[in-house]
């Protein structure tokens, strides 16, 4: 099925990211099939999604991963598995093809050097302990009592500990 061959393929230019930009702004980020239709980049509209997602959104976080998000996706990789999605859910301003590329680039040698060190096995977990997580994280919430939002890096480093607590004292 694919995009016909008579569309444009190679670099974006800066002409088609502001075409691109001003689309989305009329008709929204659901309407692929018109925006790349009426604006003339002559791009399909899986390009023109992804290179939305992936480079124009305004929300994008750019540069290098603190300390803070490579120990957040470290323990979301423990949890969650390969779901990309799902972790940079969790991670405000990043995308999944940026986090997979940094978890394959950097951190799973990081932690595979550190397993050496130790010497400690890394232990992976099922879908079913990730929505048990998931669960003791809203039912913690309600033990509480608080209705104050909380940041979501916060809130998914508190669920994590949790769970890790949960692990520990499940295995032990």
């Amino acid at each position: 099925m694919g995009c016909p061959t008579a569309l444009r393929k190679g670099c974006w230019t800066q002409e088609e990211d502001s075409l691109l930009r001003k689309y989305v702004k009329e008709f929204g980020e659901e309407n692929w099939k018109h925006i790349a239709a009426k604006s003339g980049l002559r791009r399909c509209r899986k390009s023109c999604r992804l290179r939305w997602l992936n480079y124009l959104r305004p929300n994008i976080k750019r540069g290098n991963f603190g300390a803070d998000e490579d120990d957040l996706i470290m323990r979301l990789h423990r949890l969650l598995g390969n779901r990309w999605s799902m972790i940079a859910g969790r991670i405000p301003g990043r995308t999944p093809n940026e986090i997979k590329n940094y978890w394959k680039s950097y951190l799973s040698k990081k932690i595979a050097s550190e397993t050496n060190k130790n010497s400690v096995p890394v232990k992976h977990r099922t879908q079913s302990s990730a929505m048990d997580a998931e669960r003791m994280g809203s039912a913690s919430e309600r033990k509480q009592g608080k209705e104050e939002e909380e940041d979501t890096v916060a809130f998914w480093r508190r669920l994590l500990s949790e769970a890790e607590y949960k692990e520990n004292f499940v295995w032990q």
